[in-house]
């Protein structure tokens, strides 16, 4: 989703409504705004869903209420880029009639970033936490109020479904499953810090929230701060801008347990690296849990400091890999079942053998099919999954992708996606390195910069040089030209004489 031109949006609202309104005074006192929001917030939760809201709205804050010459405006703070994004993309219409509710005049709504200004009122202090374990039933996933346990500056949820009993173990994931209930298990002590590393939509989220469900079974009080490194970085940034470094270096480093979700996105940010080394030997040396996401392993991301680098890998580095056959089997079925209807296994077959790379998809499809069957009243059959699951069914297997490239060149060659995206020049790894990018550039539209953007961030002559190199080879290598033929099968792109 591209990112609008700048972090404010807001559009007027035209039709008042019969609603009183709420005399907010032209100073924007925090008293005034206060009330006004928690007014506001009370109209949001009418016209969205709770998951919703608490997902988006519920560490926002009212910045200010002012009357400008353009009339009344109203301006909410929000925690990142993201989400000012995706709110003002999904939910301004919802925000601007929830706000013309209370205030009952026409008025402007601005959205905007500005993380030191989301501060709500002070947590309980840690002593007087509820227990997380009342639920109703013993066995069951704690009822956590949303954000419970979680520091407020923390910008996500946790979902209850991301809990290690939900996680469907396989080979692929099966020892970075072992490694986070570890971590879990004796937090600061076992493995520490716990890095785990893999591509979008494998379980990275689902294991690190069930690490942070761990942690707080065994301690409520437990001071969890989860974040994106997004949010870390801009944290910085309006700590620099408003001179209160003692105050972010307060908050970060008076933690129990800190989760940093795409730790990658320090690259090339040298001052936020220095910030967060000493923010990381803080916390380390008291004996704090540290636990980083990422899509690659440290070593190879790009520009981060070696002390950095050695540091993270300290503790235990673990790659989690998208699922095989049997654990997307296991996975629909479990998906199905929770869901209140078990697919027949030729059903479950065809979702687990067509939709190979990504949990998440795989999931929805689930999710999909079970609705559609529902609202039509039709049996699950092949037949009707293929009608409901058409498109995706056909995204998966139309035109080979980057990720079938590299998919079908990891398995032939036994290297791993980070080893090709790595500084390494060793033959084992150049080949492959090569094969792809020729491979990339002979069966996708991607330009010389996009390929090799993908592999590591490497320059068009660098891909260039690749090409020729393979092109040569598969004309004086019969061994070459075999293994580059089979590839194109594999992938359904034929030479056809071409090569």
């Amino acid at each position: 989703m591209p990112p609008p031109d700048s972090t404010a949006v807001g559009t007027p609202l035209d039709t008042p409504l019969d609603a009183p309104a709420h005399d907010v005074g032209t100073q924007g006192s925090p008293r005034d705004a206060e009330e006004c929001w928690t007014r506001v917030q009370e109209a949001l939760r009418a016209r969205i869903v709770p998951e919703q809201f608490d997902t988006w709205f519920l560490q926002a804050r009212l910045l200010v209420v002012d009357e400008p010459e353009t009339g009344l405006e109203v301006s909410l703070a929000v925690l990142n880029t993201y989400t000012c994004d995706w709110i003002s993309k999904y939910y301004s219409p919802a925000v601007e009639s929830a706000v013309h509710s209370v205030l009952g005049q026409k008025c402007r709504v601005r959205i905007t970033v500005d993380p030191e200004a989301t501060v709500p009122p002070a947590p309980a202090p840690r002593e007087s936490r509820p227990p997380l374990d009342s639920g109703p039933s013993a066995g069951a996933p704690p009822a956590l109020a949303p954000g419970a346990g979680l520091l407020w500056n923390s910008d996500v949820v946790l979902n209850h479904k991301y809990t290690f009993e939900n996680f469907v173990v396989g080979p692929c994931n099966r020892f970075a499953h072992a490694a986070a209930v570890g971590s879990g298990e004796r937090p600061g002590k076992n493995y520490n810090p716990f890095f785990l590393h893999g591509r979008v939509g494998v379980g990275k989220t689902h294991l690190l929230q069930a690490l942070c469900f761990s942690i707080l079974e065994r301690d409520p009080s437990a001071r969890i701060l989860y974040l994106s490194c997004e949010t870390f970085v801009n944290h910085f940034i309006s700590a620099l801008e408003n001179g209160d470094l003692d105050g972010f270096r307060t908050k970060y480093r008076n933690v129990d347990v800190l989760v940093v979700d795409d730790i990658h996105i320090l690259a090339n940010k040298e001052r936020t690296q220095e910030e967060f080394f000493h923010t990381f030997n803080t916390l380390y040396q008291a004996g704090k849990q540290l636990v980083l996401s990422s899509d690659s392993p440290p070593k190879d991301i790009p520009t981060l400091q070696e002390r950095l680098v050695s540091r993270f890998r300290w503790g235990m580095v673990t790659e989690i890999e998208p699922p095989c056959y049997e654990t997307r089997m296991a996975i629909v079925k479990r998906k199905s079942r929770d869901q209140g209807r078990e697919l027949p296994d030729t059903v479950a077959q065809l979702i687990a053998e067509q939709i190979d790379q990504n949990v998440r998809e795989l999931e929805g499809a689930v999710t999909r099919l079970l609705g559609f069957s529902s609202l039509t009243g039709k049996p699950l059959t092949l037949e009707l999954a293929r009608e409901a699951l058409g498109d995706l069914l056909q995204a998966n297997h139309g035109a080979p992708t980057m990720d079938d490239i590299i998919s079908a060149v990891t398995s032939k060659y036994g290297v791993k996606l980070s080893e090709l995206q790595s500084k390494r020049r060793t033959k084992s790894i150049t080949h492959p390195r090569q094969v792809a990018m020729f491979l990339a550039r002979r069966i996708t539209r991607h330009s010389l910069e996009e390929v090799g953007g993908f592999f590591g961030g490497r320059d068009h002559s660098t891909v260039i040089y690749a090409v020729d190199r393979v092109s040569k080879a598969v004309r004086s290598d019969p061994e070459v030209r075999k293994q580059v033929e089979g590839l194109l099968g594999r992938l359904g792109a034929p030479s056809d004489g071409r090569l």
